[in-house]
């Protein structure tokens, strides 16, 4: 078997060694045997705790993700019997050196070794300036124990949180209403964030009236009790779907992971109502896919299946953007948070932009940008284009009415599926 050969023995050599001397960064396994299907990866770091030293272990599946933590021992014993077994693929980084231990397709491995990058912080338990100060809500929601840290395997959302707020917060002083904030979320979930932008608008002098739209009623009678409790008087939670909301003026819209062409019903609601900042972070990118046309001489970028998956995200989110921009909003794609933490890190932030611009312009760019891809229906373009071009009567429907002939495919969580 591949666990008895020299690279395998000498790579896992090299681990315990950087583990002795400290020089450990990172290790990352992958081309798995003999686990789920939908396992990708296993990141394994070195954390400083005030309990002591572990070894931490981000087990990334295609739907979720999955965080331990084992003394050194202990998680040394698991990954020797991973190694060359299990995992067919091993990258171990030091402060020095990258070791990588790759399997050709016989399962023959080989040590290859290289220069490393810088060294990475190790501390978790560091202590941070947040933004987001009062953060009650978070224990109540069953984020933060009694002792006011974060759960375990709640880590990641606790981060989650307080990037948005970090994000949000230069964006706030562009905005024209500041006396008194309208604000809808489209796509609650548990209201995790719904309750830190509540908190964090009411902290800094907004008055927010903040709505939460959900399609599960379990959730929205949850949230509706947790808001009560926290005294929070002008955040509520309604039971519905993203394309069945009513009109309501708004000057903030939220949509997180909401998922596929729900985020453009979120972004459409939007632009229809005017709303000066919206920020997205889409999710199953699944409407495009099966569109999609490798345009000539592009044919290798699209040639397998996690190939075609990413030029569908990044060509999703491209056109969103350019429609966007043509509606006369100033708009910009960026990390939301780290992808160690979780793959859907991408947030979409577009703010009202006053000045004149060549819209007709933008949406002509739009347009040749999605034939370019054979792409014949995306659903942001569809519902705007009935807006941006209305002579295009033919080609483009007037109203709500019209848009709804539109078919698309639905998912009724579709809206919360990863909050």
């Amino acid at each position: 078997m591949p666990a008895c050969t020299d690279a395998v023995i000498a790579f896992v050599s090299l681990l315990e060694a950087s583990l002795q001397d400290l020089s450990f960064q990172k290790l990352t396994l992958g081309n798995f045997k003999g686990q789920p299907e939908d396992l990708e990866h296993i990141y394994v770091r070195l954390i400083v705790l005030k309990k002591g030293v572990r070894l931490s272990f981000l087990h990334r599946h295609t739907h979720s993700d999955q965080t331990s933590s084992y003394l050194i021992s202990e998680g040394l014993a698991k990954l020797r019997d991973w190694i060359g077994v299990s995992s067919l693929a091993a990258t171990l980084l030091t402060n020095s050196h990258r070791y990588q231990l790759i399997c050709n397709r016989k399962g023959k491995p080989r040590l290859v070794t290289s220069r490393a990058e810088a060294q990475e912080d190790r501390k978790h338990d560091r202590s941070k300036t947040r933004l987001l100060r009062d953060e009650a809500f978070l224990w109540r929601l069953g984020i933060l124990g009694p002792d006011g840290k974060p759960k375990t395997h709640m880590g990641d959302k606790y981060r989650q949180i307080h990037q948005f707020i970090e994000i949000l917060a230069p964006a706030l002083r562009f905005l024209s209403n500041k006396s008194s904030l309208r604000v809808i979320d489209m796509g609650a979930g548990k209201g995790y964030l719904t309750f830190a932008l509540y908190s964090f608008l009411d902290q800094e002098g907004f008055h927010p009236n903040v709505l939460g739209i959900e399609a599960r009623e379990s959730l929205v009678s949850f949230c509706n009790s947790i808001a009560g409790q926290c005294a929070f008087n002008n955040l509520r939670f309604q039971s519905g779907e993203i394309s069945t909301v009513k009109e309501e003026k708004l000057d903030v819209l939220v949509a997180l992971h909401a998922c596929d062409t729900a985020t453009d019903d979120a972004l459409f609601y939007g632009v229809r109502h005017g709303t000066e900042l919206i920020l997205a972070a889409p999710c199953c990118h699944r409407e495009l896919r099966p569109q999609i046309v490798a345009p000539p001489g592009l044919e290798p970028l699209f040639r397998y299946g996690i190939q075609q998956e990413r030029m569908s995200e990044a060509i999703t989110d491209s056109l969103r953007v350019m429609f966007l921009q043509a509606s006369g909003y100033k708009s910009r794609i960026q990390e939301f948070v780290a992808v160690e933490h979780t793959m859907k890190n991408l947030l979409i932030m577009a703010r009202k932009n006053s000045r004149a611009q060549e819209k007709s312009a933008m949406l002509n760019s739009a347009k040749e940008f999605q034939a370019l891809f054979s792409i014949k229906h995306q659903r942001l373009g569809d519902l705007l284009r009935g807006i941006l071009a209305p002579d295009n009567e033919a080609l483009h429907p007037r109203n709500t009415e019209d848009l709804a002939a539109f078919s698309y495919e639905t998912d009724a969580t579709r809206e919360s599926a990863a909050r």
